[in-house]
């Protein structure tokens, strides 16, 4: 968000403190990154905390104002990008380039403004009609049944690497209109975060029986894409869900179809499991290692050379809305297992079907008291098959190739992807 944006932000949030104290909640969390198998700094330290607050401003309009402030220190994406090209055949180029690379004032927390550590993640308003519910402002929008992907949401977001993360918040006025006990039509309209482009969304869900089946349409200006799905989730003995939209845009159409079953046993606290194959039409059968390291790049901002020069090539323009993986089949395995009220153990298993490469993800989660909640996780890459793939690398195997006036210039990035990452958190509750 913009400073402008934080700053009504802060100032909301300055209100009386006969309202805050209403609806005052929120969290502070602590985590530590380990990363093996990388070049440069091998940990991280992330400081954040994000309190909301709502305040009733009548008998049918509230306010909602979400603020997150966060600091981070020690390995950066951005330096260590910076340290391989430099450190590469390309840092000779870049030199005679004349490229400067942007610095931030504050090092230490690799800040320079304000929007560097302090943004408005939710700022909105809610007015419940009699025949309707509407919500104005930036907010979470979250449309699917389906297990870690969602191919019917039109804001796709993939929380796989980051579980702490709250969803990005959209620029909209959504409209709720019920129909009856056990149906209901959104419909969005909404915007980005420059204002300047469109987008539209709308879904109608109706109740038959044990299940809950939705049809789903949008169209988003900035990437002049959209999608057409529908969802079902019910229940027979299992839980089930399908999930399947076509998406289309300057391209083509292409399929995403997520189907799934869960189950649970009374073991010990509660035990679930969810498995589901899951397809992206548009996909890679095998993910090509210039891919996966241009998304390196894709996530840092590039240096500036004289006289306009490029020897990196031009800026890509991100499509906000790109799906989180670049294969085309998916195996996705989910169990929870609670041991006590206070513990649980948690471990997601992806699988591409393609290259067979693999990730898994267990997590340890223990609630220490009604406020403060410790986990402990890690993010293990391996391959079942194969010698790796889109979600293992093998050694070597990440190569960027730059053009530049000399010819091609590879760079091996394999340093800046780890091999595993260990994280432990904790977070307060107020």
């Amino acid at each position: 968000m913009s400073r402008a944006a934080a700053i009504v932000g802060a100032l909301v949030w300055l209100a009386p403190a006969t309202i805050v104290a209403e609806g005052l909640s929120g969290f502070a969390e602590l985590r530590v990154h380990g990363h093996t198998g990388v070049e440069g700094e091998p940990f991280q330290v992330i400081e954040r905390i994000r309190p909301e607050m709502s305040a009733e401003l009548g008998t049918r309009l509230s306010l909602t104002v979400g603020i997150e402030m966060a600091f981070s220190q020690g390995r950066s994406l951005q330096k260590e990008v910076r340290r391989t090209l430099g450190e590469s055949d390309l840092g000779p180029v870049l030199e005679t380039a004349q490229c400067t690379w942007p610095e931030e004032e504050n090092r230490f927390l690799g800040i320079s403004r304000a929007e560097d550590y302090l943004a408005v993640e939710r700022l909105y308003l809610d007015w419940y009609l009699p025949r309707a519910d509407l919500r104005l402002g930036r907010q979470a929008v979250h449309w699917g049944s389906a297990m870690m992907v969602n191919p019917t949401d039109p804001f796709p977001e993939v929380l796989l690497a980051e579980p702490w993360r709250e969803r990005s918040g959209v620029n909209a006025l959504r409209a709720t209109i019920p129909f009856g006990e056990d149906h209901d039509v959104q419909i969005l309209l909404g915007s980005n975060d420059a204002l300047d482009a469109v987008r539209l969304a709308a879904r109608g869900t109706m109740n038959v029986g044990l299940a809950d089946i939705s049809l789903v349409g949008a169209y988003r200006q900035e990437s002049d894409s959209g999608l057409m799905g529908v969802d079902l989730r019910g229940t027979a003995v299992v839980g089930y869900w399908l999930e399947a939209s076509g998406h289309f845009d300057t391209e083509g159409w292409s399929e995403e179809v997520a189907v799934g079953i869960d189950y649970s046993w009374p073991v010990l606290d509660g035990l679930v499991v969810r498995g589901q194959y899951y397809r992206h039409g548009a996909g890679q059968a095998h993910a090509t290692a210039s891919t996966t390291a241009g998304r390196l790049t894709d996530a840092i901002q590039m240096p500036t050379c004289a006289a306009g020069a490029q020897p990196l090539g031009g800026p890509a323009e991100a499509d906000p809305f790109a799906p989180f993986f670049g294969g085309r089949d998916y195996a996705m395995l989910m169990l929870q297992q609670g041991v006590t009220p206070d513990l649980a153990l948690n471990a997601l298993a992806v699988q591409n079907l393609g290259d067979g490469s693999a990730l898994v993800v267990p997590t340890v989660s223990w609630s220490a008291t009604g406020w403060l909640e410790v986990s402990v996780a890690a993010q293990i890459p391996f391959s079942s098959w194969g010698g790796g793939g889109e979600l293992h690398r093998r050694p070597g195997s990440l190569v960027l190739t730059a053009p530049t006036a000399v010819g091609p210039v590879s760079v091996d990035m394999s340093g800046l992807v780890p091999s595993a990452t260990f994280i432990v958190w904790s977070r307060v509750s107020f």
